[in-house]
């Protein structure tokens, strides 16, 4: 932009007119509709050729006046006036003549404007000295029937004039949101405002509805049942309660047909959230298009250009969504936010709002289809087979640890255990993991399916079909039967016929091994006829549950021709059955995990939050290899790019983020026994990476710090030069204090709370001299704490291969049973001791030479106060008693 042509006239014009002159050439547009935000390049176009080149929506002055005569005289009265730029401007652009001499005054208005000395008006005539204003060029026409040339902005109807008008009183919000206030709300020409009451000619505010850009659903707040939320460009959100639902749909209706194109109007009725957000497929891609989203339900939908129809995102099968940066060649702002959705094909979708304000919005509303789906089996969590996730899970279970347990699904399990594993399932069964062990047992899994089924708002073969079922058993023609069957099996619903289909198949691999579970067909028929037909709701009555067994049987037996199962599906489900009959022989039985296998506690976030899982970690297991399984296991909802995994020790007072290559399991066999209760590891964001990144080139640092050593804190020069560590008394640098690699060194972000002199420093342990023993660098601000670690970080990746993070080198973990992992420990535990036994030997050493020096000195002063003031001369003297000499610090000689 040529920042050269904003003249300080020009500047003027624009803070004096500004875009009130807009007023001026949209008088008459209430009978065209603005372009909506989706439009095209071409809409938009024509629509300002319409509006500046044709002039079809001004209102022109020239039919206030006689005659252009009169209306370059009214040009030529104002064109002297400063305070009248607005009326010189739509004169002009009326046809008003400015070179027109008048003949009363002899001059034009060009040249009165420059005797009058006005910057603005003269500027204004400069601009459009090559327009012709004065005559009205007409549209272009267009031939009937011409769909090419025909003109793409629509006249309004009698229903857009009256349908997209609506006015009334809402309750609304103040910028605290604290309390709702009663305004008389106007949606009209396009525009949305709202004043104190209908009488007030005061306009509190006003917003264009191209300026809109979300609108939805909102929680009820006391006293404000009905509320929804509306979002503007620039992030701001206004929070309106209606009366009664109804009127709150209305007024969502007719505001969200300003952010949607006509082919989706017929979508608006009670959905949660509308809005325009940007779409592309796939994280290589980088075609961003522009899209307005409605979400109603589980189903997310769009309009797509390419295939002129509506696409629906079916969210019930979305596995994962979490917010992430696309990559570092992709630019974004601050203010923007990167929403990924994936879903069970391992395709993913990227959604991003032009603030962060509304990225966060569509984020929440559409985690929350994920959460607490009911008892409803069209909203439940499905796999990409249609099946519920619930009872995927339960039947794979059962096949891995109870194909052969006698009287399954027959035996009942315990209340209290049955309905907290229904309870976790309902509330997020992607993130349930069924195990066999101490907790449950096989038993309580399957009265947990059993009990899902029947608390179905809905039986699973429906309510509506239950006499068709019950007649067509009875029925003593087989072949018409089967065929009845599989004409009610395709009137199900999809999710309802899948997740029957899955069921049977599961029920036919239990009665195949009938030998040992003792459950053979007709168990159980008798066991999930009730259950799959009448549910909850006791369709049939207590005479018809042979009937619903029957059906359940038929099933069974004749599923093959009853689902249409064809010979690919065959031979998978007789590949599947062998590898269960092998499963359960214990011959395919993943193997013992080695010795060093642990089950380690992780905590998401700091411990206080207290939200932990249990992983398994291996002895070759690395930071990288534990973050992505715990992405694959679907235990955290964070990309990768943005995860790290911390080792936090000394009662979370000091933490460090572990290298991607570092091995977890022998940095935590390393920890002291007595700080083992007070370390854990955390899954958190890396907060540190972009603090320190500036300073992760700096090869060498020096400067003044406190030095907490092994004796006691004191003013130190602290430096980091060529692979070396060193810590001097002073500037001096005679004999260092301290001094040791950087690569031997593990260094931790914050220092102890028993350090009072500062709280800002890190603290580091030289693994090679004494590795349990803390020293602390103070520093005067947090910056200076980033500036140490980043040239400690630089110098340690360049002394370790493969190393972008602090690194501690741990000895690994010997594979062999005779050595024990903890025999370097041991050795650490008695070098410590040693060196507490000489410390304590010097200070008693220092305390016993103190007082053999304080008795000497007092039996000094007795002799002089009771000797003779004059000393008598001694010709001959004899030896001379010379006093004892101060022993040396101990501690300083060593």
């Amino acid at each position: 932009m040529d920042i050269n042509v904003w003249t300080p006239a020009l500047q003027e014009i624009m803070i004096t007119v500004g875009n009130k002159i807009n007023a001026f050439w949209e008088a008459r547009l209430e009978n065209f509709k603005k372009p909506k935000p989706d439009a095209s390049v071409d809409v938009r176009k024509e629509f300002i050729e319409r509006k500046y080149k044709y002039r079809m929506f001004c209102k022109s002055s020239l039919s206030a006046f006689s005659g252009q005569e009169e209306l370059d005289n009214e040009l030529c009265r104002v064109a002297s006036r400063a305070d009248c730029l607005y009326q010189v401007m739509t004169l002009l652009f009326s046809g008003a003549r400015f070179r027109e001499t008048n003949p009363e005054v002899g001059m034009s208005a060009l040249e009165i404007a420059r005797h009058a000395n006005i910057p603005s008006i003269m500027e204004i005539f400069h601009l459009n000295k090559d327009s012709d204003f004065t005559t009205q060029r007409p549209p272009p026409r267009y031939i009937p029937g011409n769909t090419a040339e025909a003109p793409s902005i629509p006249v309004h109807t009698r229903r857009d004039t009256d349908e997209d008008r609506k006015s009334g009183y809402l309750f609304k919000t103040g910028v605290g949101r604290k309390e709702f206030q009663r305004r008389y709300c106007r949606l009209e020409n396009g525009t949305f405002s709202y004043s104190v009451d209908e009488k007030s000619p005061y306009v509190k505010n006003t917003i264009e509805g191209i300026d809109i850009q979300i609108i939805g659903e909102s929680q009820p707040r006391p006293g404000n049942e009905h509320c929804f939320e509306m979002g503007v460009v620039s992030g701001r959100s206004y929070l309106f309660s209606a009366e009664s639902a109804e009127e709150k749909q209305e007024w969502m209706y007719i505001i969200a047909k300003f952010l949607t194109p006509q082919v989706m109007w017929s979508y608006l009725s009670n959905f949660d959230l509308v809005g325009h957000l940007h779409k592309k497929e796939g994280s290589t891609s980088t075609d961003w298009r522009r899209l307005t989203f409605l979400l109603k339900g589980k189903k997310l939908s769009f309009f797509s250009a390419e295939k002129d129809c509506m696409e629906d995102l079916d969210l019930r099968k979305l596995t994962n969504s979490y917010v992430d940066n696309i990559g570092p060649d992709e630019r974004q702002t601050v203010t923007e936010q990167t929403i990924c959705l994936c879903f069970p094909d391992k395709s993913r979708l990227y959604l991003r709002s032009e603030n962060k304000e509304h990225s966060d919005r569509w984020h929440t509303a559409i985690q929350n289809t994920l959460f607490d789906c009911g008892t409803s089996l069209e909203n439940q969590p499905l796999t990409k087979e249609n099946v519920p996730v619930i009872v995927n899970e339960c039947i794979r279970f059962v096949e891995k640890n109870a194909l052969k347990t006698e009287g399954v699904y027959r035996l009942a399990g315990v209340k209290s255990k049955v309905n907290q594993i229904l309870q976790n399932l309902y509330h997020n069964a992607r993130e349930v993991r069924l195990t066999l062990d101490e907790d449950y047992i096989v038993h309580d899994v399957t009265s947990a399916l059993k009990q899902y089924f029947r608390e179905l708002d809905d039986p699973l073969l429906t309510s509506d079909l239950y006499n068709q079922w019950v007649k067509n058993s009875a029925s003593q023609d087989n072949a018409s039967k089967i065929r009845k069957y599989a004409e009610l099996v395709k009137e199900l619903p999809e999710v309802n016929r899948n997740t029957l289909k899955e069921l049977i198949i599961h029920l036919n691999d239990v009665s195949d091994n009938k030998q040992e579970n003792k459950m053979e067909t007709k168990n159980l028929a008798a066991v999930f006829g009730p259950t799959l037909m009448s549910g909850k709701n006791s369709v049939g009555g207590f005479g018809a549950a042979n009937y619903e067994i029957s059906v359940i049987g038929d099933l069974m037996l004749n599923y093959a021709a009853i689902f249409e199962v064809t010979q690919e599906e065959q031979n998978k489900l007789d590949a599947k059955r062998i590898f269960l009959a092998r499963l359960s022989e214990n011959q395919l039985l993943p193997p013992p995990p080695v010795k060093n296998d642990m089950h380690v506690t992780l905590y998401i976030g700091p411990k206080s939050e207290n939200e932990n899982i249990d992983v398994q970690i291996s002895e070759s297991m690395t930071t990288s290899e534990l973050i992505q399984t715990l992405i694959d296991t679907n235990k955290i909802n964070m990309p990768p790019s943005q995860v790290s995994v911390f080792e936090v020790i000394c009662n979370g007072e000091l933490e460090r983020v572990f290298n991607p290559h570092e091995k977890i399991l022998a940095e935590i066999l390393s920890w002291d026994d007595g700080m083992r209760s007070d370390n854990y590891i955390c899954i958190k964001s890396n907060y540190l990476e972009k603090k320190i990144e500036k300073y992760l080139t700096l090869v060498n640092a020096s400067s003044q710090v406190t030095f907490c050593g092994k004796k006691k804190i004191k003013k130190a020069y602290f430096e980091v030069t060529g692979m070396d560590v060193k810590c001097y008394k002073d500037k001096k640098l005679d004999k260092p204090v301290y001094s040791s690699k950087v690569s031997d060194i593990v260094f931790y972000f914050g220092v102890e709370k028993k350090i009072k002199s500062s709280k800002f420093g890190f603290t580091f342990i030289d693994r090679k001299e004494d590795p349990v023993m803390l020293r602390a660098v103070l520093v005067d601000t947090e910056e200076d704490v980033y500036y140490w670690l980043g040239c400690l970080l630089n110098t340690k990746r360049q002394c370790t291969e493969g190393s972008n993070n602090n690194v501690r080198t741990v000895a690994p973990i010997p594979p062999t049973r005779t050595r024990s992992p903890f025999k370097d420990l041991l050795g650490f535990k008695f070098h410590n001791f040693a060196f507490e036994l000489k410390d304590r030997a010097n200070k008693f050493a220092v305390r016993r030479m103190s007082k053999i020096r304080s008795t000497y000195r007092a039996s000094q002063s007795t002799r002089n106060r009771h000797s003779s003031p004059r000393r008598p001369e001694i010709s001959n003297p004899g030896p001379v008693t010379r006093p004892i000499p101060e022993s040396p610090d101990l501690n300083e000689s060593r």
